[in-house]
């Protein structure tokens, strides 16, 4: 891809921070690296955060002192393992970047990426830039693969119908989380759509920047149930926070609906239309039965603390 940014006053980039959790793909973290120190923006103007938040054994010190001619620093979250949002705010603590940059380490970003990225917010006096996130399928195409690529993220439509973000691939000027404060910590899902809504309320400013590429790679059945579960259960909180939410049924029900066979013709991925819906329809009701088991959880929750006062 061609970078736009030919015309980027040298003297204006801002040192960025890239916040990067992790949890037991360190293979995926050390290929993020390699394409960080290729990226076009200037390497001296860069620092990389990454948070490991898991149990089991993080990266090695001495594994990235290969990459010396860039900041990196590993840091920890051990008090909420496996909340992506509390070991992003480990992050923004020790954050010195004029912007900060979010993506996932199963990631793979565009040379012009960054600077791409710093344009778009610059230029267009944004406070907050969602890039472009596409899907890399590898050597093998399935039809969960295809299911993720088609809702797990689509940043220009949140962007531009709902006021809201995603972490997967973000720009954010510092004083944004000054004013609005950090993601929610414990959270598995949906702190981001959260946290760049209230942003959006509070008056910043948000964007979506389509030469601001990534790449993620498409989950196979196993890591898209494990991933609608986590956004069923996130999005109770996103709609349990919405003063003009419908009944909690409403979006079950929806869910019941097949979606229309000849909606997703991708024939030349050769990978049966059927099955494809079959997937789609299938993660769809699993997202909403998370949904739906988060909210009896809570209410019950809500009810056992009551009577205990």
């Amino acid at each position: 891809m061609v970078s736009i940014s030919k015309n980027l006053d040298m003297n204006r980039y801002p040192l960025l921070s890239i916040i990067i959790p992790y949890q037991d793909n360190l293979e995926e973290v050390i290929d993020m690296l390699q394409s960080l120190v290729k990226q076009s923006y200037p390497i001296d103007r860069l620092e990389i955060l990454l948070i490991y938040n898991s149990s089991f054994e993080s990266l090695k010190p001495e594994i990235i002192s290969t990459f010396n001619d860039v900041r990196i620093e590993l840091l920890e979250e051990r008090n909420h393992l496996k909340s992506p949002y509390s070991a992003r705010n480990r992050g923004l603590e020790k954050a010195n970047g004029d912007v900060i940059v979010f993506i996932d380490a199963n990631s793979t970003p565009d040379k012009h990426w960054l600077k791409n990225g710093v344009h778009c917010l610059l230029k267009n006096k944004y406070d907050l830039v969602a890039g472009r996130v596409d899907f890399d399928f590898g050597n093998r195409v399935t039809a969960s693969k295809i299911v993720d690529s088609l809702t797990s993220i689509d940043m220009k439509k949140a962007v531009e119908e709902r006021g809201v973000a995603y972490t997967a691939n973000l720009f954010a000027k510092k004083h944004v989380f000054k004013k609005v404060g950090f993601f929610e910590e414990r959270t598995r899902s949906g702190g981001d759509v959260r946290l760049t809504q209230k942003a959006v309320n509070e008056g910043f400013k948000i964007g979506f920047c389509e030469e601001a590429v990534i790449w993620k790679k498409a989950r196979d059945w196993g890591k898209l149930v494990q991933k609608k579960i986590r956004t069923g259960r996130g999005y109770f909180y996103t709609w349990n926070g919405d003063d003009g939410k419908k009944v909690w049924f409403y979006n079950f029900l929806r869910s019941l609906k097949p979606p229309p066979l000849t909606k997703y013709n991708i024939s030349h991925h050769h990978v049966s239309n059927v099955a494809i819906w079959l997937n789609l329809y299938t993660i769809r009701i699993i997202e909403q039965v998370a949904f739906m088991t988060e909210f009896f959880k809570y209410n019950l929750s809500s009810k056992r603390d009551s009577v205990r006062q």
